[in-house]
């Protein structure tokens, strides 16, 4: 009778057993296939943080006369893993159309003037990125914004201006651009300021333009402030060295990831407590799963020994028990499969009602599945050999006659 035909008819014959087995195999699979999903969540979760940290490094000129060229800025570019640059610039200028807010009587320029600051990406950074101002309506300066403005709210209803309005700025050498507002705020500490302020330094005066729109009106692409963002947060103060070796001394850097090392910490602690939980589960089923065959092939050794004694070799026998705990694991994975299917499915429909701003959501992946088989045939064919030293290295005459005796 071949091997295979005797695994099967072995279970068939011990189903007690074999039932026993199968929820011990079960439950070890269970763990393992549940620590494989609960590591890779938070393995997929890091790349999704790293990439969405805004890790970046601040350059900020130290004097005004110098201010960071078009040049230097073609020099970051070229810098590796830049994902986006953000130009700030600022510089008083005029109304064509419209008069800025004040409460002074002073007669000085800066009583007549308005405050304008130009960012690529105003959502990015400055002060609404800070949260110090808020978006009562429209939208933000965004990179492919063009000749946009964001004003404030009390200047635009004391002017009747409203969103999709073209308003008129102009430098002090008479040049003039068009620009249309998209999108009004409010900071709410306009009653705090002092009456006595001119109009320059008023929050109501302040404008939000492009910055094409900016290098246009001023004739400058020199700018007071470069953001640099990079996808590798974790090498944001090498970069801040890079650039601050680029700039000299006419800049000041600084490097910016704290919400990356905020959320890459407890990360990290998932990652190394799944990775211990991982090798536990290994040993601790190896051993179970071990200890049970011994004691079933303590009692199957006379078995054993009359086959062997009947010509079949050693390494059938092996292949024979292998066979029968492969078997009953194929069964107990696809069972895991099924119950780590569910417990996803359960998982995610709780967190999609979590608030929680970043979560983990583990789900079933086909890698997964692949480690488990991998992981689980190991554990299979270490405990057979286990099982089988006993028998494989002990002569059968021995054993036949230690069981008759």
């Amino acid at each position: 009778m071949p091997f295979y035909q005797r695994a099967f008819l072995y279970l068939f014959r011990k189903r007690t057993k074999t039932a026993l087995l199968f929820l011990i195999l079960l439950l070890v699979n269970s763990m393992i296939l549940g620590t494989g999903m609960i590591l890779h969540a938070a393995q997929t979760t890091q790349i999704s943080i790293e990439k969405k940290s805004k890790a970046k490094a601040v350059c900020e000129i130290t004097q005004d006369r110098d201010r960071i060229s078009s040049q230097d800025i073609f020099a970051v570019k070229q810098l590796p893993h830049i994902t986006f640059l953000n130009r700030q610039a600022e510089s008083p200028a005029y109304l064509s159309d419209f008069l800025p807010i004040t409460a002074s009587d002073s007669q000085k320029p800066e009583n007549s003037q308005i405050h304008v600051t130009a960012y690529d990406d105003l959502e990015k950074d400055g002060p609404f990125a800070t949260q110090n101002y808020r978006l009562t309506d429209g939208t933000l300066i965004q990179p492919q914004s063009d000749s946009s403005a964001v004003i404030h709210e009390i200047f635009a209803t004391v002017n009747g201006i409203s969103i999709g309005d073209q308003i008129h700025l102009e430098n002090e050498h008479g040049k003039t651009i068009t620009v249309t507002v998209c999108g009004l705020f409010l900071s709410g500490n306009e009653h705090q300021q002092d009456n006595t302020l001119d109009s320059l330094y008023r929050i109501e005066n302040q404008i939000f333009i492009d910055t094409k729109s900016y290098t246009t009106l001023f004739n400058s692409d020199q700018f007071n402030q470069l953001i640099v963002y990079t996808d590798q947060p974790g090498q944001t103060e090498a970069l801040a060295e890079k650039l601050q070796e680029l700039f000299g001394e006419k800049v000041e850097v600084t490097s910016s990831d704290a919400l990356y090392q905020q959320m890459k910490a407890p990360l990290e602690q998932i990652i190394r407590i799944t990775k211990l939980m991982m090798a536990f589960t290994l040993l601790s089923g190896t051993v179970i799963v071990s200890l049970i065959l011994c004691m079933w092939m303590r009692s199957r050794q006379r078995e054993m020994a009359v086959l062997i004694s009947l010509g079949e070799s050693k390494g059938t026998i092996f292949l024979q028990t292998f066979l029968e705990s492969v078997m009953i694991f194929l069964l107990a994975a696809v069972g895991a499969c099924c119950l780590g299917t569910l417990s996803a499915n359960v998982v995610q429909a709780i967190l999609s009602v979590s608030e929680l701003a970043l979560v983990m959501t583990p789900s079933l992946q086909m890698k997964e599945i692949v480690v488990l088989f991998a992981t689980g045939s190991l554990v299979i064919l270490t405990a057979v050999l286990l099982s089988l030293v006993p028998v494989l290295t002990t002569n059968p005459k021995d054993i036949l006659s230690r069981m008759e005796g």
